[in-house]
């Protein structure tokens, strides 16, 4: 969805399985091969601001939150939960995106989902999380595809559906989201919810690399060596 870095993405060599937990995404590729560190770019609002800018942006998203803007409410809610341009309050930030998912803002229910994934000011709770990235899915907010499409591969948090996490990876890496297409990319390649085909693995991982993402580009150095 944008510039800010929310989570880390482990990658393993080969694809056999994806876990989510804590604030981390643990996408495992399977057997051998070593670990990588990558990050994901997630959720929109700026990283690189000087903090009275930050302070400007509050102001600026207090008041489209006050005049019934819902995304306003939700990227208020952002910088409540990481202390950007306010002091952190955690929970007011969960009240936020509550608030901005009840209006059916993709982002604020995408967040949320997040945020019950992983327990942050709430309990952790992955069912709500799952219904959470599937109103943001269905609201066409490509990272809740993402996410969705993670947990339906996982088979860990909804039952495995390789088929239908091909169809959100599909929809999430046709909305902008490169970590999907480069996940689709490992569906083709492999064979898992789809027929295997190289030459469309490779495209996705291609799409993925221009995207900025490393994962894509390491694939494709990957099928160059094999």
């Amino acid at each position: 969805m944008g510039s800010g870095k929310l989570e880390s993405v482990f990658y393993r060599a080969r694809f056999s399985g994806i876990v989510l937990f804590g604030i981390e995404v643990l996408i495992i590729w399977g057997c051998g091969g070593g670990t990588v560190s990558r990050s994901v770019h997630s959720f929109t609002p700026p990283d690189n601001l000087a903090e009275h800018e930050y302070a400007a942006a509050v102001d600026l998203y207090q008041q489209s939150c006050n005049d019934g803007f819902a995304r306003g409410c939700a990227y208020l809610g952002f910088m409540y939960d990481n202390g950007r341009g306010v002091s952190q309050n955690i929970s007011k930030a969960v009240s936020l995106c509550e608030q901005a998912c009840n209006q059916n803002d993709g982002f604020a229910c995408a967040y949320l989902g997040y945020m019950y994934h992983v327990g942050r000011g709430v309990n952790r709770d992955t069912n709500r999380s799952a219904t959470l990235f599937d109103k943001a899915c269905r609201g066409k907010n490509a990272e809740g595809c993402m996410h969705l499409g993670i947990m339906y591969k996982a088979g860990a948090y909804l039952p495995y559906n390789p088929r239908y996490a091909v169809e959100l990876f599909k929809r999430a890496c046709e909305g902008g989201e490169a970590l999907a297409c480069a996940s689709l990319g490992y569906m083709f390649q492999y064979g898992e919810g789809v027929e295997v085909d190289q030459d469309r693995a490779k495209q996705l991982f291609e799409i993925a690399c221009e995207k900025g993402n490393a994962i894509g580009c390491d694939a494709i150095r990957q099928l160059g060596s094999d």
